[in-house]
């Protein structure tokens, strides 16, 4: 994006795209190779592991990473940041509970979804200096060492599943090695480039209130879309079975690498899009966010068109005759999860706004008409009605976010 120094940040970009690539690249390969090891219906598990530790990875965050690059410690500083991280985390382990009430979820299920989320809670935490470190200019040291725990998570859980098979094991084993490496690493360079303690040295628990509350829209924000996305597995899971469940995850998955990229790409402009919020130039915002959509849309549009021509012959290739009768779907998907970039993507411009609740009303309208759609359309239907579903869905919630940015005027925006 001309005119936001994006020169300035071509190494931030190149190497925080490198290692969001690496690490989803790596995760999305599991979830491949687990049916080619076992069978659809491991796949199935993991797929449901993920989903809802998804969802529960939202009330680990609140949301609060994006905030925290855009803040730059005016409002609050990093021990606030540290603290109520440890709070939402506690939270999100609280939150398995539920959902292995409601969906039936056995023991053994039950302890894959706590292996994962300890997983992810890892990466969370470290995210607390991960964003500093982005402040201060080295988002690509975050990269790197994003890259470096794909690698190791990989090769982690994948050496334990061959020999043993035991998919516990394996995701236990992925959490403490890749992601007790990240939260080290992060708080090394936060201690070398940032130059502060890495532990909490002070407690004040007004402003932590007060940064909880701010969390509150964010995680509603960003909630919402997720659970659209996870209610599509869950229930194909709860109507078809854990064989459909791991063949819709596989479908969906390779999906997510367009908003990965465009998460990564955009990533160091936060703070330029911040700084124009900031100034009250509301005719450069919609300018530069324009130039976003077209950009997402574009590389949207070749990855459909990609997936048209490749996508029987991949999933054949790879699958065999079993996932044949599916492949059709990808291309849709694809389409979809372009207009949920626009979404995610949206959001965030939109805490760089201070505008959260108008972020989580959109996101809340999409939700609620994704549950109708998804009742009356996979029972009977499984992945052909999950999968148009999933695209009204997401673009419902594209569409919502994108009017919100054009609309609601900066002038709303409150300082302190």
């Amino acid at each position: 994006m001309r005119g936001m120094g994006a020169a300035g940040h071509s190494k931030e970009i190149t190497f925080n795209t490198i290692g969001n690539v690496v690490t989803l690249f790596f995760q999305w390969l599991i979830i491949m190779l687990i049916p080619k090891i076992t069978d659809f219906a491991e796949a199935g598990v993991f797929s449901v592991a993920i989903s809802v530790c998804t969802i529960m990875n939202h009330f680990a965050t609140f949301s609060l990473r994006e905030f925290q690059i855009s803040d730059q410690n005016s409002r609050f500083r990093d021990d606030d940041y540290r603290v109520v991280r440890l709070i939402t985390i506690a939270i999100s382990f609280i939150g398995i509970v539920p959902f292995s009430l409601v969906f039936g979820y056995g023991a053994e299920q039950t302890l894959i979804i706590i292996a994962y989320m300890l997983y992810r809670n890892l990466i969370h935490y470290a995210y607390v200096y991960s964003a500093p470190l982005q402040i201060a200019g080295h988002l690509d040291y975050v990269g790197k060492c994003m890259a470096v725990e794909g690698v190791f998570s990989f090769v982690s859980f994948m050496a334990v599943y061959i020999a043993s098979e035991d998919l516990l094991l394996a995701v236990f084993l992925m959490a403490v090695i890749g992601g007790g490496y990240f939260l080290a690493s992060q708080a090394a360079g936060y201690r070398k480039d940032v130059g502060r303690s890495a532990g909490i040295k002070d407690i004040d628990w007004p402003r932590a209130r007060e940064l909880f509350g701010v969390g509150l829209p964010l995680l509603l924000s960003i909630l919402a879309p997720t659970v659209i996305t996870a209610l599509a597995k869950l229930l194909i899971q709860f109507e078809e079975g854990d064989d459909l469940a791991g063949i819709f995850s596989t479908l969906s998955t390779p999906t997510i690498i367009v908003p990965t990229l465009a998460i990564s790409v955009f990533a160091p402009f936060i703070v330029p899009f911040t700084n124009i919020a900031r100034s009250g130039d509301m005719a450069s915002l919609r300018k530069q966010f324009t130039k976003v959509v077209m950009l997402i849309a574009g590389f949207g549009l070749v990855c459909v068109i990609l997936s048209l021509l490749l996508q029987d012959w991949v999933f054949g290739t790879f699958y065999g005759e079993e996932m044949e009768p599916y492949s059709q779907y990808f291309a849709l998907l694809m389409l979809g999860i372009t207009a949920y970039t626009v979404g995610t993507i949206g959001t965030t411009v939109l805490i760089t706004k201070s505008q959260g609740p108008y972020a989580a009303a959109a996101s809340f309208a999409a939700l609620l008409i994704s549950i109708p759609l998804f009742l009356t359309m996979i029972p009977g239907s499984g992945v052909e009605g999950a999968s148009w579903a999933l695209v009204a869905s997401y673009f419902v919630f594209g569409l919502s976010v994108a009017l919100c940015i054009y609309l609601v005027p900066l002038s709303i925006r409150k300082s302190k």
